[in-house]
């Protein structure tokens, strides 16, 4: 195990996501997604590592644009579902983001990736 350099956050969907993903829902299981089910299946991004909690809410309204698209590409690709107004506000009650000061990596094999 060793400490990674990063700082991190979380993304799970509250609410008005998940109703947003009733409507928008092609599995076979249409509808049956709570807030409760949605939380393990949150997204973690791994940010430079911050000091202040300051400079990640800075980051996070930077960048709401693109987390907020990226939340809504996971669940379609069909951008005539997707809400027109994405603003911070709305970010803010559609997702909880949790900070996470320190990351560990658990694994013994070489972290991979792929550019997005």
């Amino acid at each position: 195990m060793r400490v990674v350099n990063r700082t991190a956050i979380s993304l799970v969907g509250e609410a008005p996501f998940i109703e947003w993903t009733r409507g928008n829902d092609a599995d076979a299981n249409k509808g049956t997604l709570t807030v409760a089910r949605a939380r393990p299946y949150g997204t973690v991004i791994l940010l430079p590592e911050f000091e202040l909690e300051e400079d990640i809410q800075e980051w996070i309204e930077d960048n709401v644009s693109w987390l907020f698209e990226f939340q809504l590409a996971s669940w379609t690709d069909d951008e005539a579902t997707w809400p027109a107004d994405r603003d911070l506000k709305m970010f803010r009650e559609w997702f909880r983001v949790d900070i996470h000061s320190v990351v560990i990596d658990a694994g013994d094999d070489d972290i991979e990736g792929e550019e997005l």
